[in-house]
């Protein structure tokens, strides 16, 4: 398979693995393969997952206010290897994106927090749509002008009241519904 033809790889990022980028992930998954089957991949993990963590009821009932599902979604440890094979990593904080350089210095163009990624799609008017190569330039592009804009983080509602999931979602289905759009879909 060329490059041309190879899926967007999309990996997201957060702690546990069991809330932003759980629910990030299958947004984005579940909505691109919609739009577009086959044209992207969306995996995730998490830079503190241990086993026997698990989706929690507030997210479940959240991805289904939104259309989608998290039944499927098994948490996993974040690896070099999840890095290297994504052409984009979008981080839910700052600190992830740092734990992500870390380990993998050579992927600081492709990773990004989910708000700043959104902001610098809207930034330089990028609507790749449904073409993989398309979206690996946009992602050059983005890495070009990330001065441009203020990172911003997708604040962690583990373990808080409900209130706090909807206080997640607020922030992060907002940017989700950019890249959304980039790829040519219509916001939610």
């Amino acid at each position: 398979m060329t490059d041309s033809s190879k899926p967007f790889a999309i990996h997201v990022v957060c702690t546990g693995n069991i809330c932003r980028s759980a629910f990030a992930a299958s947004y984005l998954r579940q909505r691109l393969s919609q739009l577009a089957p086959g044209a992207f991949v969306v995996t995730s993990s998490g830079t503190g997952w241990y086993r026997g963590l698990e989706v929690p009821p507030p997210i479940r009932d959240l991805a289904q206010r939104h259309g989608i599902t998290v039944d499927d979604h098994e948490p996993r440890y974040a690896v070099r290897a999840h890095y290297e094979a994504a052409d984009l990593i979008l981080a839910a904080t700052r600190d992830h994106r740092q734990l992500i350089l870390a380990e993998a210095p050579s992927a600081l163009k492709r990773t990004f927090t989910v708000g700043e990624f959104a902001d610098l799609l809207r930034w330089t008017s990028a609507a790749p749509g449904a073409d993989p190569e398309a979206w690996r330039a946009a992602v050059r592009t983005a890495a070009m002008h990330r001065p441009s804009v203020v990172p911003s983080d997708i604040p962690d509602p583990y373990g808080l009241p409900r209130e706090a999931y909807d206080e997640m979602a607020a922030t992060l289905v907002p940017a989700l519904d950019v890249i959304l759009e980039a790829a040519g879909a219509t916001a939610s």
